[in-house]
């Protein structure tokens, strides 16, 4: 099922489908790209468990925020989203952006969260990063997102994947190019600020790092960094692997999300963790 609803004066293109009863997945994509990137999460599992993803705004069918892009604000959106969905608390999982928005909604409505998977993502960056993001936001805003299209493919996965899979390059350029170059950049902007290392600490939900072991984006030792500051999480590293682990290695990804939710029943804040009884696994 997909639909539009407005939240708090924004339209959100949101899809779910599955069986409703439980505690509903949430999937939240990375810049410039949209919902369709989990594509292969909601061929698993959408037959057994309820799912949700929408379109940031600014990025697929959604239209770009009223205000300024900063991450509480887009928490504030997915927060809308999950409040929405009349389920009292969803699953999260982000991947890059989604996953710093994720770490954000968990601070600041931990009520929401019933667990968190955080892949390829980070939770702080070194000054040289912060600039070389703000010059990323310099670029598409001078000269457009065909500037921005071959170093990101570039960025986001490995030699071996890009010989390998040119219709996924061909996929991701097209939707990089028609993204529009003011949100882009005000994504990178707002992303060249992050600064949730100090805070993490206290999030209390089951949480599993997700990391490819070739992701120059989000190192593994950025991964771990999370892992190490978020009581109780685990760092789960996937060889062979870029920016997009859900992407490159589904199966492999797919089922360590499905251990992960099943195994931390016990440890949800909530008392009343509903793991995926009837998961597919992935095949």
């Amino acid at each position: 099922m997909a639909w539009d609803k407005m939240y708090s004066g924004l339209h959100v293109n949101v899809i779910r489908t599955g069986p409703r009863g439980g505690a509903p997945i949430l999937f939240i994509h990375a810049v410039s790209l949209d919902l369709t990137w989990w594509d292969h999460q909601f061929a698993a599992y959408g037959m057994d468990h309820d799912l949700v993803a929408f379109d940031l705004p600014g990025h697929g069918a959604s239209p770009r925020l009223d205000g300024s892009y900063t991450f509480d604000a887009l928490a504030t959106v997915t927060a809308n989203v999950i409040t929405a969905l009349d389920t009292g608390s969803a699953h999260v999982v982000g991947i890059s952006v989604g996953g710093m928005i994720a770490q954000t909604l968990a601070l600041v409505r931990p009520d929401l969260v019933r667990s968190l998977t955080l892949v390829a993502t980070l939770c702080t960056l070194t000054d040289p990063v912060r600039e070389a993001m703000r010059e990323r936001a310099r670029v598409a805003r001078a000269d457009g997102m065909a500037a921005i299209v071959s170093p990101t493919l570039e960025r986001w996965f490995p030699a071996s994947f890009r010989a390998r899979r040119p219709d996924v390059l061909d996929r991701a350029a097209k939707i990089v190019l028609r993204h529009d170059p003011a949100v882009y950049a005000e994504m990178w902007e707002m992303i060249a600020d992050l600064d949730l290392e100090a805070r993490i600490p206290t999030i209390a939900c089951p949480t599993l790092v997700v990391a490819g072991a070739q992701d120059v984006n989000a190192p593994v030792a950025a991964g771990q960094k999370i892992a190490d500051r978020i009581p109780g999480a685990s760092l789960h590293v996937l060889p062979g692997v870029g920016h997009f682990p859900p992407l490159e290695a589904p199966h492999a990804f797919n089922e360590r999300l499905r251990v992960h939710l099943e195994g931390n029943r016990s440890r949800c804040p909530t008392g009343n963790f509903d793991p995926l009884r009837s998961i597919a696994r992935p095949r």
